[in-house]
């Protein structure tokens, strides 16, 4: 009697410890989070504690990384260092802005890749007025050596008329 209470404390022990991993869905949506608290910048940002937001930022990217934004231009591959600049760069012209992830779907076309769909809002204020901006993004994850890494970024841009 004592030999299958134990069996099945065991079973019930294994089974909580698998339940209660996170899905490779709640570390992706873990990751966009973080990128995004990452980005954000205050308007009493230390250099030293937006600099280290930065290098944060930047690990959770694979190397190189595409970003494409079709308005600007730009559709390339960037190293790590070129990467962190601009993402340094963009928190220099967005001061006192809070960045955000919504309505995010993932697809898992293939085993260690992932696609994302996601409306990035931009929530801010300027010297006289606050702003708010959004943009659809469609990301690229893979999996490398067990964490979820960013590959690629688009903004999906929409036909005017």
């Amino acid at each position: 009697m004592n030999t299958k209470i134990i069996i099945l404390f065991l079973l019930l022990a294994v089974a909580s410890f698998f339940l209660l991993l996170p899905s490779d869905e709640k570390k992706i949506l873990k990751n966009l989070n973080s990128l995004a608290e990452y980005c954000s910048s205050s308007g009493e940002e230390a250099p030293i504690a937006a600099l280290k937001n930065v290098m944060l930022a930047g690990k959770l990217c694979t190397y190189p990384c595409r970003v494409q934004v079709e308005s600007f231009n730009i559709n390339r591959d960037f190293t790590k260092k070129e990467f962190t600049d601009h993402v340094l760069m963009l928190k220099k012209m967005t001061q006192n802005t809070r960045f955000s992830f919504h309505d995010t779907i993932i697809d898992f076309p293939v085993d260690g890749r992932a696609e994302l769909v996601s409306t990035l809002r931009l929530d801010g204020k300027t010297k006289d007025k606050r702003f708010t901006d959004a943009y659809e993004l469609s990301i690229h994850v893979e999996k490398t050596n067990g964490d979820w890494l960013f590959s690629s970024f688009t903004v999906v841009e929409f036909i005017e008329q």
